[in-house]
């Protein structure tokens, strides 16, 4: 096998639906290349079979064009699959990289490893491993380099980020987009041009994609940055110069970051109850009481944010970013009269009545329930030993744990692997049931929109996938009587 030394390992996924925390994976590939994009060893691709209780999402299946009937031809079990993926993506000194991969991919994947007793968290980081996202880096050359970049242009005339659209604009051929080997291949064409285009750029930010890199930033005592991040949105080129505020109080990684070009005049004398009411104000709440949302946002530092001096900000960058720049020093003039110490205390007191106010959602499964709370090293012991019975052949060692996960999931893994195939039981059925039954990814949503696409235009190809989705789901509810 190819060395993984300084490597990265670029990849995408087709899935059931969106929802990472309930969908699973449909289709995986993978590919290593060096830190200069050449490529390493062969691709790997492999497509998943979904378990019944996990309906796919109608529309998603026109747009990856993977249908269940291919799943269960081609497909391997989710077990085999993660633990393939997971020897990939856990060799020592790799970068995982995609394109949106932090948001989207790397959530599959936790749960997949989660759900398959796997550690969720330890291929991220350990062993010299490591993430970065190449939408980042796209992000931050639409914003501060995009004068030797090729730019597709949506219908408002904005830019617009679409991977295969990119792709084309630069002469890179975008056909196979949304299957996962070919959005991977175009993910490294794309990654080769801007970093030939903007070496300097992708280097400060590749050398910028960890934690502890970005805090560093973030203690240069300043507390002004240019921010790049999707919630700016394309009219603003996904930037904008912002205040940081605080840490969360209960999560250190999330730091709280205050848009310099909004309005930002309630800082100043509201308490902190009515700070946290403006800043998760929805805009039919906003336009119903005519009150503005407060523009204060929470930035992981896990996820390779773009934080960089405010001093980048010059008259052609602020022309660019739509900046009003009398709006901005009005607001660093309102924080610096404010004081950090009375604003940080506030920050940290709204802060706290948002967590409070989270509450776990008790309808969710055991497998949604991934961050309920890190797994501790006991119980990782445990599930380590109940991989290396399943790879020996021997008995399962006895599924001792207080946390109710670990023993849920490990029955599950089970019952799934090394159960009596005469039938399924009454329990598993129950369950399969009730979860066909949710409301917003069950079989009665699920037929409801595969009606709701047939109302538009479609393609014969795509009436073709709508009626092989809607012969399995059928299939399905017949199989634990759902009606």
């Amino acid at each position: 096998m190819a060395t993984s030394s300084n490597s990265f390992y670029w990849y995408d996924l087709e899935t059931t639906g969106l929802e990472t925390r309930w969908d699973r994976i449909t289709q995986f590939a993978g590919q290593r290349t060096d830190l200069d994009m050449n490529v390493i060893g062969d691709p790997f691709v492999t497509y998943v079979q979904p378990p019944p209780e996990v309906l796919p999402d109608p529309e998603s299946a026109l747009i990856t064009g993977i249908t269940p009937q291919h799943l269960q031809a081609e497909g391997i079990s989710e077990w085999e699959a993660i633990n393939r993926i997971h020897s990939h993506l856990s060799q020592p000194d790799t970068c995982t990289i995609g394109y949106n991969n932090l948001s989207f991919d790397d959530e599959f994947v936790r749960f997949a490893l989660y759900r398959n007793l796997l550690p969720p968290y330890k291929r991220e980081f350990n062993r010299g491993n490591s993430r970065f996202d190449l939408y980042t880096v796209v992000k931050a050359a639409a914003a501060m380099r995009p004068d030797r970049i090729e730019w597709p242009f949506n219908d408002e005339g904005e830019i617009s980020p679409n991977l295969s659209a990119l792709a084309q604009a630069n002469g890179i051929d975008p056909s196979g987009a949304h299957d996962a080997l070919s959005d991977v291949q175009m993910s490294i064409a794309v990654a080769r041009l801007i970093k030939r285009a903007e070496p300097k750029m992708w280097t400060y930010l590749y050398n910028h994609r960890s934690r502890q890199e970005i805090e560093r930033v973030l203690r240069d005592g300043s507390g002004f940055y240019l921010h790049v991040a999707s919630i700016y949105g394309a009219k603003r080129r996904f930037a904008a110069p912002i205040r940081v505020l605080a840490t969360n109080p209960a999560i250190g990684s999330r730091v709280l970051v205050a848009d310099l070009t909004a309005d930002l005049s309630m800082l100043e004398t509201a308490t902190p109850d009515e700070l946290h009411q403006a800043r998760f104000l929805s805009k039919q709440e906003a336009e119903a009481t005519n009150r503005k949302r407060l523009a204060l946002s929470e930035v992981a530092t896990n996820k390779c944010p773009v934080f960089v001096g405010l001093d980048v900000l010059g008259d052609t960058l602020a022309n660019r970013l739509q900046v009003d720049v009398d709006v901005l020093n009005h607001n660093i003039e309102l924080i610096e009269r404010i004081g950090q110490q009375d604003l940080e205390s506030r920050m940290h007191e709204m802060m706290r009545i948002s967590n409070e106010r989270h509450t776990a959602d008790s309808n969710l499964d055991v497998s949604e329930r991934l961050y309920d709370g890190f797994i501790n090293r006991k119980d990782e012991n445990l599930c380590e030993s109940i991989h290396e019975a399943i790879k020996q052949g021997t008995p399962w060692p006895e599924v001792i744990t207080d946390d109710d996960r670990i023993h849920a999931l490990a029955s599950r893994l089970k019952r799934d692997l090394v159960a009596d195939e005469s039938g399924l039981t009454e329990d598993h059925r129950a369950f399969v049931q009730s979860m066909l039954n949710r409301d917003e990814v069950g079989f009665h949503a699920r037929n409801a929109r595969i009606k709701e696409l047939r109302d538009g235009e479609l393609s014969t190809e795509q009436e073709q996938i709508l009626n092989d989705v809607e012969t399995y789901i059928e299939i399905i509810a017949t199989q634990y009587g759902i009606r």
